[in-house]
């Protein structure tokens, strides 16, 4: 999770597929990206960009500087009525982002 400021440059809220890159070691990777505010839940008011990197669970990358690169919006932001039906929206982003990114 990446705040942004002023000084960030960062498209409109919404969901993107593209690819992270971490600065230390060049590695660039294919990412499901969201830009917002996580409507669905409603505390939460900081503009985020938040980048889950495809089919890797051995990554810590707390700390690394990283480069966000933005390929295809997929959608716009939406509130859902339940978390069940965010996480099967997320799931849809992830298979779409993949799906952009191998071809």
């Amino acid at each position: 999770n990446v705040p942004t400021d002023a000084m960030t440059a960062a498209p409109a809220d919404g969901v993107y597929a593209g690819r992270l890159t971490r600065l230390d070691t060049g590695e660039s990777l294919p990412a499901a990206i969201s830009v917002g505010t996580n409507p669905t839940f409603h505390g939460e008011r900081a503009r985020r960009v938040e980048s889950y990197v495809l089919d890797r669970s051995d990554l810590d990358l707390y700390g690394v500087e990283v480069e966000v690169t933005f390929v295809e919006r997929l959608r716009g932001m939406v509130t859902f009525d339940s978390v069940d039906e965010l996480v099967v929206q997320m799931a849809e982003d992830v298979d779409r982002a993949r799906d952009l990114l191998a071809g």
